[in-house]
């Protein structure tokens, strides 16, 4: 465990990196995200990795002072039996409780392979399930966001076939509501917009019923609560320039559909952040990448921008 038992509220910005699918692309990109980002008074970096991981990553290391870079190898006792079998798991587990006990700051997750981990832990879906899971929140909101635009994905990774019975009204209006309370430390009074299920939002219930009688009734509910939501809004028009810029965020109703737009706009450009949980965790917005592996062309700019958002969510965490 590290020594630091304070909230560090005025100290360096504390920043715990995990070290990911050590077979895929995470090794490589954390090490060019350490030659990039210096370790200083203003900001420390924390990789959470095993003694196979520490060994890949510094190999991979170019520029950065190696003496400043301060590696954390779990120890198997302070990881539950059920998660030491994935080594890359038992990371994000240990970097979730230290940054739950104040410890570091946030925590950036370097991408896994969940097939991998679900061999090893039953029904394992991805960080944003596990977290929410290990640090008991009680709603949790994918949230991708680019410089240009946010996007929140409700359902988060599920099969096409159960996207469906997971829209509520209840989830809609717990999400909606995280992404405003995210927005409006951007912007006063964000304006959000939430994407119909169907094709062309139902056709006035022709192609489905699920605008009229979960959509629509939990955007009439935000507006009361003082929430400007507008929608539902047709998915294959909503990322159109004229309607996009429309709105502060757009709601997703599942994964595809708001990741495809996200992605188009570059992987570079793409953090994925955890909202609701009681830490601050973000990670770069793409996967493994396994046909990238061991020709150093792996991009670690998604990665950089990742920790940068979560030193940004630090110091917006500190002034208040």
């Amino acid at each position: 465990m590290l020594k630091h038992t304070s909230k560090n509220r005025f100290g360096a910005v504390r920043i715990g990196i995990t070290q990911g699918e050590l077979s895929g692309i995470s090794p490589e990109i954390i090490a060019k995200t350490l030659d990039k980002l210096k370790s200083d008074k203003t900001l420390e970096l924390f990789v959470i990795a095993s003694e196979k991981g520490k060994k890949q990553i510094e190999a991979k290391i170019q520029r950065a002072d190696k003496s400043r870079i301060k590696f954390i190898i779990p120890e198997k006792k302070d990881i539950p039996i059920n998660i030491r079998g994935n080594e890359a798991l038992s990371c994000i587990y240990y970097g979730a409780t230290l940054a739950k006990e104040g410890k570091i700051d946030a925590i950036v997750t370097a991408p896994i392979d969940k097939n991998k981990i679900s061999k090893k832990y039953k029904n394992f879906s991805g960080h944003t399930g596990f977290l929410k899971e290990t640090l008991k929140a009680r709603s949790v909101l994918m949230l991708m966001s680019t410089p240009s635009f946010k996007i929140g994905i409700m359902t988060e990774h599920l099969p096409v076939k159960d996207i469906k019975k997971n829209i509520s009204k209840k989830r809609i209006i717990e999400s909606v509501s995280l992404m405003n309370e995210f927005l409006t430390k951007i912007k006063k009074t964000p304006v959000i917009g939430v994407l119909s299920l169907n094709p062309h939002a139902g056709d006035s219930g022709l192609l489905g019923r699920e605008e009229i009688e979960t959509i629509i009734p939990a955007i009439k509910e935000l507006n009361k609560k003082g929430i400007k939501t507008f929608g539902p809004i047709p998915a294959d028009s909503a990322f159109v320039a004229e309607t996009k810029n429309k709105y502060d965020g757009l709601m997703a109703m599942y994964h595809d559909q708001g990741m495809i737009p996200a992605k188009i706009r570059g992987l570079d450009y793409l953090v994925n952040i955890t909202l609701g949980l009681p830490i601050i965790r973000t990670s770069p917005g793409h996967g493994v990448a396994y046909d990238l592996v061991g020709k150093n062309k792996a991009s670690a700019g998604s990665m950089i921008r990742a920790v940068n958002q979560a030193i940004e969510m630090v110091l917006s965490k500190r002034i208040k």
